[in-house]
């Protein structure tokens, strides 16, 4: 048995723990308490969804899934079409069958006597779950009977655990704007208990995310803690995101990532009697679960096959997982001990094609770890304290220290570069002169061939027209880059920026030192004199593109035609010399060591310490599809997040650190805004490098300043050189003059 104990915490504990520890330390002390209990083990199910009507005589606010009679879509599940169902789902290998549904007078306690006795027939050894409190308590009233006469008739036709559904928020006050007609928390918790009483384990759910604040989600807690403390009949306290598609709730966003970060975290550690908390991968983007399978869940339910209610909600259909062993490779990926159990988390093995019960648990306490020394401690002492490290420790506490406790030295650090409150973010669009490019780089889903019938070319004129475009809709900065075409020469880009200088007010972030090398090239003249031309023409700074990671031995695999990394520095050096600011970037995930990686931060700072030009440091993920690149492991949330961290600690001389919403995500990418960036990147009007490679996440400047909000900061609107435009300060509508000098870089 491990032999981690950890004192319980008072409700005003934990409710100064939801509204003032930092995220980073929430997600640490979560991720102990989880790892004492169950280790590495990450629990999953495989799942299908039988709901047999979605008319329900409730009609509660918070749901998109019930339908009025008479409603087109509306429908009744009648006993023949289970059979039908049931019948797809015979070879499927199954865990659970999850059957939830409204509530009608038709389909009675008689209906679903039937339907669990068919079930069982057909599916033996599949767990038989779901039934809310909220169910059960109506199909009793419906027939005249006690909870506990329905429950019991129910449990003698294979009924195996209710799902915990139903319970939204207890406190009355939100309970009674959100789900006016549906049963009082103490109803609720009373079937609960009764369900305990005759042997059948459940589970506890908290929707969050709409109109409750902090206490109530204490409230709430507290009262599945009280009655698990009488009972210990429950197997998970289930946090579920509100999905904002509710009918009359007019919630405009569903749950930000930090928030779903937060509540989990706090579910573990106040709820101490409970033995998992599980989050449902069918509620929200896989790099977000990932990252929560490190913030105190240890279960992330299941494949939910044919699940309806989540989807009308909104809830994101291609984050799904389809399959167990998609799970597995999932789990795995996060570093986990994947274990396929069901909702009561019996032990399962595979027995000529069916899942069968061993009669153990699979969940029993992994033994303590031994202790051992932690060569990182020391290392981030330091670096809390404000001191510079070298290339070996940053190594070490890259490898060995927990991410989490990086992200909270990370956000220290941050104050200390960038003080204040503010969280910033830049209005721009992005615009590719070609897609024709000569480099081939193994990496890049974007480029073709010129003799491809999908090559494309665009006009100094159709630059300029789009520009005008976008400076009309707002956009302070346009990024212009493209492949290295063997027709574009320089005098082309300089038509481009002229255009652009004397028509548009707009600021010129634009072209790679790729690019201008390949520019250079062709005109057989410096790159300071290429840099020069195209000041004079109306560049004003560079974007850190073509960076990739500054090793040659993995340029040389991934990109062998493209600059070497010591040209990239050169040229950063010319521009920063002439007086072009520029940004700095990365590219992780092409299999690169944590050395070379180390080494690319090393050269960012040294060539920093000596010219001062970097304003912000920006990495990106490797997404490999679409590419002619193999990638050995796809890079993801937790992988992210040790990386931002990462950058904030080496470079400490490199003022701004932009999250990367484009490849992670924005749950994912608010989250770094926690992690030491105090940047939330560009509102992207397009983008087609990326997009390229299937990956295509979207945000709005609504969503953005929604996001930077939820994460406790100030959002404002920013120049490409970190001057404020506007801020967004919800208790004064002019900026200070203080705030207004925030962050400038000379």
């Amino acid at each position: 048995m491990s032999n981690f104990v950890q004192p319980r915490i008072s409700d005003e504990e934990a409710l100064d723990m939801l509204k003032n520890m930092s995220t980073a330390e929430l997600m640490y002390r979560a991720d102990q308490i989880r790892r004492a209990r169950h280790g590495s083990k990450t629990y999953y199910v495989h799942s299908h969804n039988l709901n047999p009507t979605n008319l329900c005589v409730v009609e509660c606010n918070l749901c998109s899934f019930w339908r009025p009679e008479g409603a087109k879509d509306a429908y009744i599940t009648t006993l023949d079409d289970a059979r039908k169902n049931l019948e797809r789902a015979q070879n499927w290998n199954l865990t659970d069958l999850h059957i939830v549904g409204g509530m009608i007078p038709e389909l009675d306690i008689n209906y679903y006597e039937d339907l669990f006795s068919l079930a069982r027939e057909m599916l033996p050894g599949v767990l038989l779950q779901g039934m809310t409190a909220v169910e059960i308590h109506w199909i009793a009233g419906n027939a005249g009977i006690s909870v506990r006469e329905c429950l019991e008739r129910l449990k003698a036709c294979g009924f195996g655990s209710i799902s915990g559904g139903g319970a939204e928020i207890f406190h009355p006050d939100v309970r009674k704007k959100i789900a006016t007609t549906k049963i009082l928390a103490q109803h609720w918790l009373e079937v609960h208990e009764t369900a305990h009483e005759l042997g059948i384990p459940t589970n506890a759910t908290m929707l969050f995310g709409h109109i409750e604040k902090d206490e109530h989600l204490i409230d709430h807690l507290s009262r599945l803690r009280n009655l698990q403390d009488k009972t210990g009949g429950f197997q998970a306290v289930i946090p579920l995101p509100f999905q904002a598609n509710g009918k009359a709730l007019g919630i405009k966003h569903t749950v930000s990532g930090d928030r779903q970060v937060r509540v989990a975290a706090l579910s573990r550690i106040y709820c101490d009697n409970f033995p998992h908390v599980r989050m449902l991968v069918n509620y929200m983007d896989r790099k977000l679960l990932g990252v929560l399978t490190h913030s105190g869940v240890d279960d992330i339910g299941g494949t939910s096959l044919e699940e309806r209610i989540a989807k009308e909600g909104g809830a994101p259909q291609s984050q799904k997982f389809f399959t167990a062993k998609e799970m597995e490779e999932f789990l795995l990926n996060h570093g986990h001990t994947p274990i396929l159990t069901n909702s009561v988390y019996d032990e399962l093995i595979a027995d000529e094609g069916t899942m069968k019960h061993t009669g153990n648990r699979a969940d029993k306490p992994v033994e303590a770890a031994p202790a051992i020394a932690n060569r990182w401690k020391p290392i981030l002492d330091r670096v809390e304290a404000g001191e510079r490290i070298n290339a070996e420790e940053a190594a070490i506490i890259y490898d060995e220290a927990p991410f989490q406790e990086l992200g909270r030295v990370a956000a220290k650090r941050r104050q200390d570069a960038v003080p204040g409150n503010i969280a910033t973010y830049v209005f721009d669009k992005n615009l590719n002169t070609t897609n024709v490019c000569v480099v081939d780089c193994k990496f890049c889903a974007f480029y073709t061939k010129q003799e491809k019938p999908d090559a494309y070319v665009k006009s100094p004129e159709q630059i300029v027209e789009q520009v005008k475009e976008a400076a009309e809709a707002g956009a302070t900065q346009i990024l212009i880059q493209g492949g290295l075409h063997p027709e574009l020469k320089l005098e082309y880009y300089e038509q481009c920026l002229r255009g652009i200088r004397d028509n548009v007010d707009i600021w010129i972030h634009s072209l790679s030192p790729t690019e201008i090398e390949f520019m250079a090239a062709m005109e057989h003249i410096s790159i300071k004199e290429c840099l020069q031309r195209l000041k004079d023409a109306g560049l004003q700074s560079l974007p850190g593109g073509g960076a990739e990671i500054l090793n040659d031995d993995i340029r040389k695999r991934i990109s062998p035609k493209k600059t070497r990394s010591q040209a990239w520095l050169d040229l950063m050096e010319d521009a920063h010399s002439i007086g072009l600011k520029t940004t700095a970037t990365m590219v992780y995930g092409f299999g690169e060591t944590t050395e070379q990686r180390i080494e690319h931060f090393m050269k960012i700072r040294d060539l920093q310490d000596k010219t001062g030009g970097f304003t912000a440091f920006i990495p990106w993920s490797f997404s490999a599809d679409h590419t002619d690149l193999d990638c050995p492991r796809p890079q993801n949330g937790v992988d992210y997040l040790r990386l931002i961290a990462m950058a904030r600690i080496i470079l400490d001389n490199v003022p701004h650190l932009q999250a990367g919403w484009v490849t992670e995500g924005p749950d994912v990418s608010q989250l770094a805004l926690q992690y030491g960036a105090d940047d939330y990147g560009g509102v992207l009007m397009t983008e087609e490098v990326v997009s390229a490679t299937g990956v295509d996440y979207k945000v709005d400047e609504d969503l953005v300043l929604f996001l930077i909000r939820e994460a406790g900061y100030v959002p404002a609107q920013r120049t490409t050189q970190y001057e404020m435009i506007k801020i967004y300060d919800e208790a004064s509508a002019e900026p200070t003059e203080a705030e207004m000098a925030v962050a400038y870089v000379e």
